[in-house]
């Protein structure tokens, strides 16, 4: 079984639970991946949580530990989600993956 790669555009992270937003369910159920961190580098894997939401159900507090300084209110993250994935619409589905950093 292949280990996933979990990408980033932004690779900043904080030390314990770290979240990224993905367009889409096909990050949900995935146990675990290895954390991109940029030029290169690779962590893990690391084993994830992840849950299944509407973007539009989403609050600040489901973004709090976003890795992502500038998605952390649904705003920002609507910002940023509709750069990176031309056309998101703020009704569809995302997986919160979640993820801890020593």
């Amino acid at each position: 079984m292949t280990i996933p790669l979990l990408g980033f555009d932004n690779p900043q992270f904080h030390t314990g639970r770290n979240t990224s937003v993905r367009r889409g369910a096909r990050w949900h159920g995935v146990t675990q991946a290895c954390i991109a961190l940029g030029e290169g580098r690779q962590l893990g894997p690391l084993p994830l949580q992840t849950e299944l939401r509407s973007f539009d159900a989403l609050e600040e507090a489901d973004l709090c530990d976003e890795h992502d300084p500038a998605c952390r209110n649904p705003a920002g993250l609507l910002a940023v989600m509709q750069r990176l994935y031309p056309g998101f619409r703020n009704d569809e589905l995302v997986t919160l993956v979640h993820f801890r950093l020593e």
